[in-house]
């Protein structure tokens, strides 16, 4: 016996393209695109085919792809379709009425994802399916199925319509679909055929139908003809059941939530250790749902043990994208001696007493002890089933990680390129170093028993953050130290002798050198990417969202050479250059005159006064009367700061400004490319040539940063973003500040990618601030980052422009306070709760300073970081405990009213 199928799908097509239908079985092709079924095109937009399989057992996938006029095959989107053969009735012909599956819609983007499929909306005791046979012929079976995640717990899909089985269109009689296969509901129903033809549409309602909500739009119609179809006269029957996919449910309710922004070290409560925990969270989480918040936010967590000293407090410089950072782990959790819960006490009680992190106390504490529990446990965990599980789940990458730390602690650096040993490793190395017989061993397993303790505390912490319908977001940072472990095993993955950083902006006058190697993406294209899914499937074990720290950096990133320490002399890769010959057709033959430092006698006394001369002597080489040229040993940035004497200190900023006095950047790998110097026209390389040349290059950079590079940049963004997107569940959220693309909006919502926005950060050089009315949904907005003051901090810093802000964006008249008041605060927050973004995530801080208690600490200490400097020092940590937080409901239900206010409430 065999079975027909009719496939019926509406999509309208440009001029030359044509639609087909493609599966796992023979009939479909077997995934083999040349060997899909064409469809037929019919009228207003349906295509349709008949396609005749043999009996058996077998679930089949198909899908839809569109063939483009060039040959190109676009897919649709979402999951596959499937059904089961052995469902259908041979007798009867079966008509799969499918909706296309666009690749924008909010379904296959930014719904598609565990914060809201498993956190917001996870089912609980889903209702069973049940499949109808077509068995006779007087009846028509309908198979409906509809796709829709935002449906609130307690609340299911119902299906009425104009018939006497779908309640004539009383919402107290309509059907309830089942969601056993949630976010996809499923009913099906049989009707006589006087019932036909019908309409219909979807509700969410309560289970008494008390509280309906109605998809908008027309009325879906089932309007096929039951006469005898004369094309099927090869079937013993020519009746059919017809199988609904009615694609999305037509919702114009959109979504929207708040959060809170917080680093774990910064986290503080009575049990931890002079620092935040990850047994901290669940309390953050009990405050974050008593308060009516939905998502928490935290900074990188990844071990960043460099340099043993304060210096590795910074969460962004990871030296593993996998392992866990050791500092968070919570003592008392893993051991039960009381000689080391003992010393844990004895310490506590100072740590906590300090206003801010000492890191390096902290972390000096948490070793020792782990060293001690370590000694106590190793010799049971060859029986602990659940570790050596952990240990084989991550065989691929913790054995690389375990080594690379033992041998930074044995040589007391992370620089593995100064280790006398393994400087280069080998997979076979790090087999040989791991096995029992190795030196190492004993070593190797205590960084096994670390990481499988972190792991078991942040996990829990996810999970009790999920039960109460809270997302963790976490932070996906834009580089890797350059000696980290990544580095070490796979460096052919980063172009070693680059730096990411970002041109100059709103945080640093000079750009910023971030110091990380920029990845090689050509190279990590080869394998389909496997380091990034690696890597981001580590992320999803415990996170429900990430932010992409610079997502710019997906459609380009400034790169700039090892040799430079700020971010000026950078460029853009990739990016369309200014060729030699483009320029020469220009009329710019000098390319030395643009491309060397311009240092004139004069550009010497603008710069140091009455030290020129001494400069000059010191540093320069003069070439031509007043012309000079840097010294060998002081030509670059990174020259200056090796060689410069403690005692010339005063003249190293003066020294860089020489070395970034150019108009072009000569491309160290291609001699005909050039770049323009960002920032050019503030450099006397430009500023003294002739009128006319200046005209041709300025010409030239508004060309190169603003104009020729927006189709290339967003080609690279659909080949880099989908990727990242794609590999796990969780909801893509981008940092997208500083000097942004136009192409990046567009690219990111096509994606269902949330974009940031920061009030005092507007994308729009026009404009003193945003206004949160502005904001599009697809946005995270925010009062302040991590790299910015609070907004509190902010106030008391530009008096002029927090008036400007007081009137203009608050409304307000009359004088701003001084100080950024509690009804301040309240009032920024309650704009952007109001807004449309999908998010509004706010620094613990600045939640804080809505209330006259928690906001009298002094903002200046509640800065986390200060971009400008690459040295700082992170360790900031909240003045109120966790326990206190909890316990103060007042509080709770001040935020919770805000929140309500603006119906970001989605408990009810």
């Amino acid at each position: 016996m065999t079975s027909f199928i009719r496939f019926k799908v509406n999509y309208f097509t440009r001029l030359g393209q044509e639609l087909y239908v493609s599966g796992s079985t023979e009939p479909l092709g077997n995934w083999d695109e040349s060997k899909a079924t064409k469809l037929t095109y019919c009228d207003n937009g349906d295509w349709e085919t008949l396609i005749q399989f043999p009996s058996s057992n077998n679930k089949v996938d198909y899908k839809y792809f569109v063939m483009d006029t060039n040959g190109e095959k676009i897919w649709e989107s979402g999951s596959n379709r499937t059904f089961n053969l052995n469902d259908l009735n041979s007798n009867y012909i079966h008509e799969f009425r499918d909706t296309y599956q666009s690749p924008t819609s909010a379904e296959n983007t930014y719904l598609n994802s565990s914060f809201f499929r498993e956190v917001l909306f996870g089912r609980e005791n889903p209702t069973q399916y049940s499949l109808i046979k077509q068995t006779q012929a007087d009846k028509v079976i309908i198979h409906f199925q509809v796709k829709a995640t935002y449906v609130p717990p307690n609340h299911s899909i119902y299906i009425v319509g104009s018939n006497t089985q779908l309640g004539n269109w009383r919402t107290d009689r309509a059907v309830k679909l089942s969601d056993e296969n949630y976010p996809v509901w499923k009913v099906d129903l049989e009707f006589s055929k006087d019932q036909l033809p019908f309409s219909y549409k979807y509700i969410i309602a309560d289970k008494i139908k008390s509280v309906v909500h109605w998809e908008y739009g027309n009325d879906r119609w089932f309007t096929a003809s039951t006469t005898h179809a004369t094309e099927y006269s090869n079937t013993t029957n020519e009746d059919r059941d017809f199988f609904f996919n009615d694609g999305e449910f037509k919702d114009s309710q959109l979504l929207r939530s708040a959060g809170v922004a917080v680093p774990i070290f910064s986290l503080r409560s009575k049990q931890g250790l002079g620092i935040g925990e990850f047994n901290d969270l669940p309390q953050l989480v009990d405050w974050s749902h008593q308060s009516g918040l939905h998502m928490i936010q935290i900074l990188p967590i990844n071990d960043t043990t460099v340099y043993y000293t304060w210096r590795d407090s910074y969460p962004y410089s990871s030296v593993s994208v996998y392992a866990l950072h050791p500092i968070y782990i919570h003592i008392d959790s893993i051991t039960k001696d009381p000689k080391i819960l003992a010393q844990v006490n004895e310490h506590r009680e100072k740590l906590n007493k300090l206003t801010t992190v000492d890191y390096e106390a902290v972390m000096n504490l948490k070793s020792k002890l782990l060293r001690e529990i370590y000694s106590q446990e190793k010799a049971s965990l060859d029986s602990n089933k659940e570790f050596l599980q952990f240990v084989k789940d991550s065989d691929d990458w913790i054995r690389a990680y375990a080594l690379y730390s033992v041998l930074r602690d044995t040589y007391k650096s992370g620089d593995f390129n100064e280790w006398p040993v393994y400087s280069k490793i080998t997979p076979e190395d790090i087999e040989k170093e791991s096995k029992p017989n190795s030196k190492y061993y004993d070593d190797i397993r205590y960084y096994y028993f670390v990481q499988f303790h972190l792991h078991n505390q942040l996990l829990a912490a996810s999970k009790y953050a999920s039960a109460k319908r809270i997302g963790l977001k976490g932070d996906l940072p834009i580089g890797v130290n350059r000696v980290s472990v990544d580095a070490w095993v796979s460096p052919h993955l980063f172009r070693m002798n680059m730096s990411t950083g970002a041109p100059p902006d709103a945080f640093a006058d000079d750009g910023q050198n971030w110091g990380f190697p920029t990845y090689n993406w050509e190279v990590m294209k080869k394998d389909g990417y496997a380091w990034w899914r690696s890597r981001l499937g580590q992320m999803s074990k415990y996170f429900h969202a990430f932010r992409i720290d610079h997502i710019l950096g997906f459609f380009r990133i400034w790169e700039i050479p090892t040799t430079c320490v700020t971010g000026l002399l950078g460029k853009f890769n990739p990016s369309l250059p200014l060729w030699r010959s483009e320029l020469q057709n220009n009329g710019l033959w000098d390319i030395d005159r643009l491309t060397q430092p311009y240092i004139r006698y004069h550009t010497l006394r603008e710069l140091f006064g009455e030290y020129a001369d001494s400069v000059a002597t010191k540093f320069l080489v003069e070439y031509s009367s007043n012309c000079f040229n840097m010294k060998p040993e002081f030509a670059t940035e990174r020259l200056i700061e090796k060689n410069l004497k403690e005692e010339d200190a005063m003249y190293k900023s003066g020294l860089f400004k020489l070395v970034q006095n150019v108009s072009l950047l000569a491309d160290p790998e291609d001699e005909n490319r050039f770049y323009p110097r960002i920032e050019i026209t503030k450099t006397s390389n430009f500023n003294e040539l002739s009128d006319d040349i200046k005209a041709i290059l300025h010409r030239l950079y508004i060309s190169y940063y603003y104009e020729r590079q927006e189709d290339l940049w967003a080609q690279i963004a659909l080949q880099r973003l989908p990727l990242i997107k794609g590999c796990t569940k969780m909801l893509v959220c981008g940092e997208d500040l500083g000097m942004v693309p136009k192409c990046v909006e567009p690219v990111l919502n096509d994606l269902g990618i949330l974009g940031l926005r920061i009030q005092r950060m507007p994308s729009d050089s026009n404009k003193d601030f945003y206004h949160p009315n502005e904001y599009s949904y697809l946005t995270v907005n925010t009062t302040s980052s991590h790299d910015m003051s609070t907004l509190r901090g902010w106030w008391e810093e530009d008096r002029a422009r927090s008036q400007v802000f007081y009137n203009k964006i608050l409304g307000m008249f009359g004088d701003a306070p001084y100080f950024c008041e509690p009804y301040v605060s309240e009032a920024v927050i309650t704009q952007h709760l109001h807004s449309q973004s999908m998010i509004s995530i706010f620094p613990i801080q600045d939640w804080l300073g809505i209330s006259s208690e928690y906001g009298s600490r002094d903002p200046k200490e509640e800065k986390i970081n200060e971009p400008s400097n690459p040295m700082h020092y992170w360790r900031y940590r909240m003045h109120i405990n966790l326990e206190t937080l909890v316990n103060d409901h007042d509080f709770s239900k001040n935020i919770q009213r805000l929140i309500l206010s603006s119906n970001r409430n989605l408990d009810q």
